[in-house]
Parts: structure tokens; sequence; C-alpha cells
């Protein structure tokens, strides 16, 4: 971009001393400036593009717990100058033993988005980031695991095949992932393990790059 602005000067007064007295190099000249503003305006599709889905409002996301089949797990979710705080208790009495949080997106997903960035900070427990592809409650989602580091920011990237279709803790058949297609994302704690958790998180970019 740089070279082509040092070279259009040159281009530009080249082109009117031998078309000076030519009415058809005024429309010539009007391409080339139309052409190099829409050089100038559309970078390269190379170029990394990002959507953020950002915390604002408490009230966006959605406690599904164990409680929905008996058990007894229980949740909240605050959010405090942009980060959001997931935690609760874990429980496993009365064959339960998880608890989520999820949103709805508001603003489609560009069909180039080839990644999910993810800042989080939690206890060291595995955590789920599921993705859903309608705006069901209870319907087979897009997992993918990973594990926190206690008191710890980290950050990680999702991409589409490392999530797996699962409903209710089992894999089932399921289209392959395409990111543009989420239509809901939370995140799930299911890891045996009784007792309290917390996970925070910030802002997340659903990033386009080559």
């Amino acid at each position: 971009m740089q070279q082509i602005m040092k070279q259009f000067p040159k281009m530009f007064s080249d082109f009117q001393q031998k078309q000076h007295h030519n009415k058809k190099s005024v429309y010539s000249l009007s391409v080339m400036a139309v052409l190099l503003i829409m050089t100038i305006n559309h970078p390269s599709k190379a170029q990394a593009q990002e959507y953020t889905l950002t915390l604002s409002q408490a009230s966006d996301w959605r406690l599904i717990n164990d409680t929905v089949m008996g058990g007894i797990s229980a949740s909240k979710l605050d959010i405090d100058n942009g980060i959001a705080r997931f935690s609760g208790t874990l429980s496993l009495e009365q064959n339960g033993g998880f608890a989520s949080t999820r949103t709805s997106l508001s603003t489609p997903i560009a069909s180039a988005v080839k990644m999910i960035c993810l800042q989080v900070k939690g206890d060291g427990r595995d955590y789920q980031l599921r993705l859903r592809t309608d705006n069901q409650w209870d319907s087979f989602a897009y997992s993918s695991h990973f594990r926190t580091q206690k008191d710890t920011w980290i950050t990680i990237q999702f991409s589409p095949s490392d999530f797996t279709a699962v409903y209710r803790g089992r894999p089932v058949e399921a289209p392959a992932l395409s990111f543009d297609n989420i239509k809901q994302l939370g995140f799930l704690v299911a890891d045996k393990q009784a007792g309290n958790f917390e996970l925070s998180f910030k802002e997340l970019h659903f990033i386009t790059a080559d």
C-alpha cells in the first residue's frame, strides 16, 4: 500500500503531461482515483478481521444446571468491567453433576471466521466451550474441552475441528461445524468433581484469517 501511494503522484503527473488536452484523460484520471480509494478502503482478504462478543449485562446469559433433571448443582454469572465470572457449586447428588451458562448471538457470524479466541482465568478445573446452531435449550451442542490454570489468565484459540457434537454428554452424528452457523455460545462444567468452581472470561473474538 505504501508503495502504491508513493508511485501515485508520479503516475498522475506523467499522465497529465501526456494527456493534458485530451478530454478522455479526465475520465481516466477519475477512474484511477476511484481505484486507489477502493484499494485503501478495502484491505486484502488475507488481513485478519474480527467480530467481538462483548460482555455487558449478566441478564444476557442464561443459567442451565442439573436441576432440570433433579440435580442440586447451583451457579451464577456476574459481569464487572467487561469480565464475566461464572461460579457456583457442582453436586453429584441425585444423579446430577453439571452447571452451565449460555447466551444467544445477536449478530450473525461471517462465513470467513476461522477461529474463536478466548481469554479465561479458572481454578484448575476442566471446562467446555459449547456452541449451538439453533436457539433451542435442549438440543445437541458442539463441545470443546479446555483446562484452566488456577488464578492465571490464559488465551485459548479454537478452530471448528476442535469441536465434537454431543447430546447429554454423548457423541452424536451432526454436520461439520461452521462458525457462521452459531446461534448460541456458552460454558459448561461437568468434570465429576463435587465442590465449588469459578471461571472468569473476557470478551470473545471471532477472527477471520488465512
